[in-house]
Order: structure tokens, then C-alpha cells, then sequence
């Protein structure tokens, strides 16, 4: 239960310093924020132990000076039906009691993501012996943001035992239901956002799957959750007034550039979705978008100066295939058929991706822009992980099979969004 208490209490007590939303946003955060300073501590040799020290009292220290002298601008939650919120809860009780009496049995989690966060809280270091061959981790230069959290929890737990670590990952799914909720609830509306994150947390790739789901330890539903963070952040740009978001512009600009950061530090696929976001950011934020395009530029190559000091492992590096495409146009027919094929995989999904591209022409005619941002992010992701599978070195249909579903998790939050627009079109028309 040490891990639930440090799970519930920590990233949100650190996260709710810089945002205070909600408990997801917060939530949220608080994980990259404790991921993301303890990266920067570990590239330049601090010791973990006292950044995180510093982390917990400038935290605390801030969340009580806001509560003695702002205590009237913390926003109170928006009431929401209770059918919804029934909804959204009962996967979340299910899930949470399923974690505290099994085993974490995921390839990836147990050969990856948890064994890194046992390194790290071992040793207390990102590049001492376990990142230096000797535990000869095949994917040795993965990025660390979660493997740092799980460090956080293992090491305040005083046990290594990977079931401190299953709160961590139900507690993604949890905080980024909440975001979805009160993110749309502000831009669209209350039951549309309230509806929305019930239906996030019913979808099977995000509840059940053996691969991605919240009883794993893979850190995709982290990496939606982000790109959740930083596409609301582009979102709220378009329709400030019905946003209560009040902060001040560059606050929000550096708030998106967080987020970017996150999923740099998440996972390979962060990079280029933050490029994304930056490119269509552009058009949004204007001459703004230098702030985040820093923040962001800082990360990436912090995680270029970790990864030159370690050995590589069987990762592979897309930049040097990008010059192999024209010989493996082979793969493309694969490649473009994988996500189709996917969509419609009813068990894993349902009807969801069919409703979201069949909402997308409605959520057009109810708000251009704010449709278009959707489907920009949709699209261009989907356009780089296709040409990913074109110019791998893996034979495509194993690596399709493997990761296309955990890939679609990662649009989570622009998709459910188009949703919500073609639910406002809905009403609309049957109130004329």
C-alpha cells in the first residue's frame, strides 16, 4: 500500500504547484515533473536523492503559500451528472483492485520499463552499471521519465517488489480520464466531457489489453495522457472563451512546452509527436511558439547527452534508416493498411475509431479550426508511424501486429475531442 500512498500523494502534490485544474492535470504534472528534474539532475551527475528532496519541499512549500494567499482562485470542480461519473469510475475501481492482487505479467513492462525503474532506485544513478552493460538491457537508451517515477516510488517504498509500481500505471489511465473530462467539459461542454471520459476508460486497449492496457507496465496510456496535456493546451488557443483557463499567456506557453518535454522523455515516439505539435503550434501560438520550441530543444538534447554516455542497445535509429526508404517501398502497402485494419479491430476497440472518423465530418461543421487542429494531429501522427513501418529493419508485419493498437492510443485525446464537437452538432440539430 506504499506505493499507492506515494502514487496518490506525491505526483499530485508536486504537479498541483504548476497546475491546479484538476486531480489528473495535476496528477500528470507531477509525474513528468518529477521525471523530467530528476533526468536533468542524473545527465549532470546531482544525486537523485537530494533533487528529489528539493522537488518535495519547493512543493509543499508552494502549495501552502497558495493556499493561505490564493485560496479563492483555486477552481472548484465543475459538477457533472452522476450516470457518467458512475461510468468512468467503475472500469477505474475494477482495474485498481485487479492491481493490488495480481502480478505484473507484460513482456515489456517486466524486461524494460520496471526493471530500468529497479536500476535506478538500486543504483540511484541513469548511466552507473546497469545502463553500462551489465545487465545487458537489449533496450538500453529507452527514455527514463517513468522509469524515474517507479525509481521515486521503490526507493520511498524501501522495496524493489514491482507491485509498488502497478499504481502507477492505473493511476495514468485515472488522471488522464480526469484530464479528458475537465478539458472538454470546458471546451465543448460538461456532459460531453463527462461522457467522453467514460468512454475512454470502457475502450479494451485501454483497460484490458495485455499489451498498453493500465494493467501493464508499457508507457503508452503515459504518452496519450501527454500528447492529451499538450493538444488541449493548442485546443484551449482556439476557443479561449470557453476555456476558464485565465493564466497568462506565456504561463500557458510554457505549460505546452511541458508537456512537450514529457513526451520526449516518455517515450522514442515523443520526439517526433512533439514535433508535430510544435509545427502545428506554429500556426497557433504565432511567434509564442519559441518558448515551447526551447523547452522542448533542451530536452531532446539532454536525452542526446544520456544517450551518448551509455552503450546502444537493439533500438533502432530512425534518422539513419530515413535514407533506406526508397528500398523498402515494399513495406508501404503493409504499412498503409496497418492502422485501417487496426481501427476496426472490434476487440481492442470497439466502434470507436469508426464513430471518430464519421464525427470528424460533423465536428467540422460545428468548429472549423478547432476540428481541423484535431485531425492535423491525427493525421501527421499517423503519416509518421507509417513511415516508420516503411523504412524499419524489423519484418513490418510482426512489428505492425505488435505495436499499431498501443500507436492509436497515443490519439486518444485529439479523437474523443472530435467526438465531443460532432456531439455538440447532434444537439444542436435536434434543439432546431
Amino acid at each position: 500500500m506504499i506505493g499507492l500512498f506515494i502514487t496518490l500523494f506525491l505526483f499530485p502534490l508536486v504537479g498541483w504547484s504548476v497546475a491546479r485544474r484538476s486531480w489528473g492535470e495535476a496528477f500528470l504534472f507531477g509525474a513528468g515533473l518529477v521525471g523530467t528534474i530528476l533526468f536533468f539532475a542524473g545527465v549532470v551527475h546531482l544525486p537523485l536523492v537530494a533533487a528529489l528532496a528539493l522537488v518535495l519541499i519547493g512543493s509543499i512549500g508552494v502549495a501552502v503559500w497558495t493556499y493561505r494567499n490564493h485560496k479563492r482562485d483555486i477552481p472548484h470542480p465543475t459538477p457533472h451528472s452522476p450516470l457518467p461519473t458512475i461510468a468512468m469510475a467503475i472500469p477505474l475501481v475494477v482495474l485498481a483492485l485487479i492491481a493490488a492482487v495480481t502480478p505484473l505479467n507484460d513482456f515489456d513492462g517486466r524486461a524494460f520499463w520496471v526493471l530500468k525503474a529497479k536500476g535506478i532506485a538500486h543504483e540511484r544513478s541513469i548511466d552507473g552499471p546497469f545502463f553500462q552493460g551489465a545487465t545487458l538491457d537489449p533496450r538500453n537508451q529507452y527514455p527514463l521519465l517513468i522509469p524515474i517515477d517507479g525509481a521515486v516510488i521503490l526507493g520511498l517504498a524501501h522495496d524493489l517488489d514491482d507491485r509498488h509500481l502497478r499504481w502507477l500505471y492505473v493511476g495514468f489511465l485515472a488522471a488522464l480520464a480526469l484530464l479528458v473530462r475537465e478539458r472538454i467539459t470546458n471546451l465543448v461542454s460538461p456532459a460531453a466531457g463527462a461522457w467522453c471520459a467514460a468512454l475512454l476508460v470502457w475502450i479494451p486497449q485501454f483497460a484490458v489489453a495485455t499489451e498498453g492496457g493500465a494493467l501493464s507496465a508499457y508507457n503508452d496510456i503515459a504518452v496519450a495522457a501527454f500528447a492529451a496535456g499538450a493538444f488541449f493546451e493548442l485546443v484551449g488557443e482556439t476557443l479561449p472563451r470557453r476555456d476558464r483557463d485565465t493564466a497568462p499567456a506565456p504561463y500557458r506557453e510554457i505549460r505546452f512546452g511541458l508537456w512537450l518535454v514529457f513526451l520526449i522523455l516518455t517515450k522514442s515516439e515523443g520526439l517526433p509527436f512533439a514535433l508535430v505539435f510544435l509545427l502545428i503550434g506554429a500556426f497557433v501560438f504565432r511567434k509564442r511558439i519559441v518558448t515551447p520550441a526551447i523547452l522542448a530543444a533542451v530536452a531532446a538534447v539532454a536525452l542526446l547527452i544520456w544517450r551518448a554516455r551509455i552503450p546502444a542497445g537493439d533500438e533502432e535509429n530512425f534518422v539513419r534508416m530515413l535514407p533506406t526508404i526508397p528500398e523498402k517501398l515494399a513495406n508501404l502497402r503493409a504499412a498503409l493498411a496497418a492502422f485501417p485494419r487496426h481501427m476496426i479491430a472490434f476487440s481492442s476497440w470497439g466502434a470507436f475509431w469508426v464513430a471518430v472518423i464519421l464525427a470528424a465530418v460533423l465536428a467540422i461543421r460545428v468548429d472549423r479550426r478547432a476540428a481541423t487542429i484535431a485531425i492535423a494531429v491525427i493525421a501527421s501522427m499517423l503519416a509518421v508511424y507509417c513511415g516508420v513501418y516503411v523504412a524499419t529493419d524489423w519484418v513490418v508485419t510482426d512489428l505492425i501486429a505488435v505495436t499499431a493498437n498501443r500507436l492509436l492510443m497515443h490519439l486518444a485525446a485529439p479523437a474523443l475531442f472530435l467526438l465531443a464537437l460532432a456531439a455538440q452538432w447532434w444537439t444542436r440539430t435536434k434543439s432546431m
